[in-house]
């Protein structure tokens, strides 16, 4: 499964936030929705970006040390959200950024020997994504859900069907007819309160690559699945 920023195969995974009664009446659902999904996207294109480097075993050890890829972090969000990783206002939207920048932080210090041996697939785009959102998920208890998954003709891991990552089957439905379409445009819908948000990917070349050794030819900028977000109602 691709993605605009140079994703391979993507998997699917569940990620929730803590937070109290008063501070989520501040928050909409859609901005919290918004939020994960441009985040782990610009999380996950830092590390696109070092991907050719770390295939052909050449990436230079300093460019992962902390610091160094938290600037580039810092960077990236800045370029996709034209904001400040850190100067968020809104508590719930500074805690989703300072979650996710300790997850980045810790899953690349975790797999920083993986890194730099490198080698054809040593470190994919999709598998920190899986990671990120994994150690995210850690901190959670709830309050939304965050899914990536693509049709059933494009599954390369079995186990991101969108029938085994989605439990509720009015969310199931809704998301199902939108990825066996190949829907290319973001949109949401209430579901039971729920908002679900569904941001669609394309394939890069990358990404078709990567796949077609697996047996799954595709096309760049072809539809390559999509990141689902299901925020659930807001306490008051």
């Amino acid at each position: 499964m691709g993605m605009t920023i140079g994703g391979f195969r993507s998997f699917a995974f569940v990620a929730t936030l803590l937070a109290t009664g008063p501070v989520w009446a501040s928050t909409s659902q859609a901005d919290i929705s918004k939020e994960i999904n441009q985040t782990v996207s610009a999380a996950t294109a830092v590390i696109a970006a070092l991907q050719n480097d770390i295939n052909g075993g050449t990436l230079k050890p300093d460019l992962v040390q902390p610091e160094r890829l938290k600037a580039a972090f810092t960077e990236q969000f800045r370029k996709t959200t034209n904001a400040d990783l850190e100067g968020a206002s809104d508590p719930v939207i500074a805690k989703i950024r300072k979650d996710l920048t300790d997850a980045f932080l810790t899953v690349t210090d975790q797999f920083k020997v993986d890194m730099i041996k490198g080698g054809q697939d040593a470190f994919v785009p999709a598998f920190f994504r899986a990671e990120l959102i994994s150690n995210f998920n850690k901190k959670s208890v709830g309050k939304y859900q965050a899914i990536v998954t693509t049709r059933k003709a494009d599954l390369i891991n079995k186990d991101s069907a969108a029938e085994k990552v989605i439990v509720d089957k009015a969310v199931l439905d809704y998301v199902s007819g939108l990825l066996e379409k190949g829907e290319v445009a973001a949109q949401s819908q209430a579901v039971d309160g729920r908002l679900v948000s569904y941001w669609p990917m394309k394939i890069a070349e990358p990404c078709a690559v990567c796949h077609q050794r697996s047996g799954l030819v595709q096309k760049v900028g072809d539809f390559g699945g999509a990141t689902v977000v299901i925020v659930h109602p807001l306490e008051k």
